[in-house]
């Protein structure tokens, strides 16, 4: 998955919240599960 500059992700496991200032290639994960945007 690309992640998009200015997009929103959210962990579900712990609720942190992430905001992409340089996007890119890879997947972003947190808790050692992928996050989902929002």
């Amino acid at each position: 998955m690309a992640n998009q500059t200015g997009k929103r992700y959210y962990c579900e496991r712990c609720g942190s919240e992430f905001i992409v200032t340089t996007g890119g290639n890879g997947e972003m994960t947190c808790c050692g599960q992928p996050v989902t945007r929002r």
